[in-house]
């Protein structure tokens, strides 16, 4: 009686996270097109020649053939193709550590699966592969401005985008008027709030720059439009934010490993 062949999957991933397996293997978890969040084991892919070595190095856009069975934990890694390493094309540290940021994100904040009222995996890996590639691009778009994009989108994957258009207290529209008694951004109301409903607690002052930023996320309209970086005064606003917002709304949230680092950098750059 033969053996049947074992099945096996072809398609695109993300590597999200790397973990030495034994003397020379490597197991990888990677966010993929087709079958959603995967670990394999990269046999031997530690050694200098070994051809699956390419294929399990963190934020790289591959192509990967590997086993299939609902069985096992690990899937093996059988072959495949690198489409974008970002390392390579003439990243900076900032734009290295915002990668590493978002990969940190996106391995430990997982959405909940379609069946279960969320998006699906394969809106994710699109959100993934378009950041990835407009970060690695020569995009004069920042950086800062890139990766708070892609928190934004990583929460409306989880179905807990921001309310920006109105008061999320009240209903309220956010006109000139309401905008002179001043604007909050309250995590637990969901998001924009009026100056009356603001002073309830629970928010945090709101200024017009930020508020134009978090529309530009919304609709995505800055992708085309803005060259420029954010400053470091509105860089520092925007990221609390949103920072306090995911923090609320995700059990699986913490301030990513690599953007602790890239602060320590720029503080002592400030010293000197």
């Amino acid at each position: 009686m033969g053996i049947l062949p074992q099945p096996s999957v072809s398609t695109n991933a993300v590597v999200l996270r790397v973990w030495p397996c034994g003397e020379t293997s490597i197991i990888a978890s990677l966010l993929t097109e087709s079958s959603g969040f995967i670990r394999v084991l990269a046999k031997a892919a530690r050694r200098p020649r070994s051809r699956l070595r390419p294929l399990v190095e963190p934020g790289r856009l591959v192509n990967v053939d590997f086993s299939l069975s609902p069985n096992r934990e690990l899937q093996y890694l059988r072959s495949g193709s690198v489409n974008l390493d970002p390392m390579t094309e003439g990243i900076d540290l900032e734009r290295s550590a915002y990668l590493l940021a978002a990969l940190e994100l996106v391995d430990r904040c997982r959405p909940v699966k379609a069946s279960d009222g969320g998006s699906s995996t394969e809106d994710l890996f699109a959100v993934c592969d378009a950041f990835i590639k407009m970060l690695s691009s020569q995009s004069k778009v920042g950086p800062s401005r890139l990766f708070f994009y892609f928190e934004w989108q990583l929460l409306r994957q989880h179905g807990l985008d921001p309310e920006v258009s109105c008061c999320s207290a009240c209903g309220n529209s956010m006109s000139g008027a309401s905008k002179d008694r001043g604007m909050w951004f309250n995590p637990s109301e969901g998001g924009l709030v009026c100056g009356g409903c603001g002073a309830a607690g629970g928010g945090r002052p709101l200024s017009s720059d930020a508020l134009r930023e978090f529309n530009a996320f919304d609709t995505g309209v800055f992708q085309s439009g803005i060259e420029v970086d954010l400053s470091r005064a509105l860089r520092r606003e925007v990221g609390a934010h949103l920072h306090r917002f995911l923090g609320f709304h995700l059990p699986g949230y913490r301030l990513p490993t690599a953007l602790d680092l890239l602060r320590s950098v720029k503080r002592a750059e400030e010293n000197i």
